[in-house]
């Protein structure tokens, strides 16, 4: 009978540390950025001593965290960006201010949408657009404890603004980017199902958070000293190969100001003359 899939292996303690290495903090209440790290640093670099002690990791995130964290925000932006537009929209037919969108924003946050409303003296029918749009903005910029506090509020968000859609729509709205994450991620994340031994509830690394632990500090196996880490596991290789790829890709394409590439091919220029 076939084992159960995972993409990641288990490690003997005489086993050296090495690149693709899944680390748990030991301190229960580290942060979502610390709790499991993975190992990036080359394997010649732990050979040859290189790092000089220091091992360079990413961070696995819980797939709640990371979608609360670093998706939801991005749909946030794509929802209220309509809001505002409707305020805007609403506001050059009348004489009200020029106002931007982040003290729009704040303002919503601010007081409830019918003072605001009074305040800038609408006709009825901008009124009640600039209501809801201001009470959808408010609702978007809450702060939520959860993913699913997160969904919810969205979808609300949506259903009390400008031009409603149905609450299918709304939900589907969300869900359907977050489940998109899963299959076509962003370059600098990855989807894991399984990091190590009960650490099998989906995680998505980042690559675009480094992490430095002191070798010193991390226990390869089970250890009666005092360690910040502990080695649960190794990804295996395809997906270790997979994920430096993708760091490198993130780290890799760096755009430089216009101005520096002018200076650069003046200096080429100069220098070709001299020598020419």
């Amino acid at each position: 009978m076939a084992e159960p899939f995972a993409e990641y292996r288990e490690v003997k303690a005489a086993d050296p540390l090495r690149q693709g290495d899944v680390l748990e903090a030991a301190d229960g209440a580290a942060t979502m950025w610390r709790r499991h790290l993975l190992v990036m640093t080359a394997d010649c670099d732990f050979a040859y001593a290189k790092h000089q002690g220091r091992v360079t990791c990413v961070p696995l995130l819980a797939a709640d965290e990371y979608l609360r964290e670093m998706q939801i925000p991005k749909i946030r932006e794509q929802l209220v960006k309509r809001q505002l537009k409707e305020l805007r929209q609403i506001f050059s037919n009348a004489t009200v201010p020029a106002i931007g969108d982040r003290r729009l924003r704040e303002w919503a946050s601010e007081q409830a949408p019918a003072d605001i409303v009074k305040m800038l003296d609408l006709g009825e029918s901008d009124a009640q657009k600039a209501r809801a749009a201001l009470e959808a903005i408010g609702i978007m910029d809450a702060l939520p404890g959860s993913l699913k506090e997160s969904v919810d509020l969205l979808v609300k968000a949506q259903l009390v603004g400008v031009g409603p859609p149905k609450r299918d729509s709304a939900v589907k709205k969300v869900v359907n980017h977050l489940r998109g994450v899963y299959t076509q991620p962003p370059g600098d994340a990855l989807f894991l199902s399984a990091i190590g031994p009960g650490q099998e509830s989906g995680y998505f690394a980042y690559l675009r958070h480094i992490e430095q632990v002191w070798e010193p500090e991390i226990a390869r196996g089970p250890s009666h000293t005092e360690v910040a880490y502990r080695r649960i596991s190794r990804m295996r290789d395809r997906f270790t190969h997979a994920l430096v790829q993708r760091f490198a890709m993130v780290f890799m394409s760096i755009g430089l100001p216009q101005q520096y590439e002018e200076l650069r091919d003046l200096h080429a220029a100069i220098q070709g003359d001299n020598l020419g």
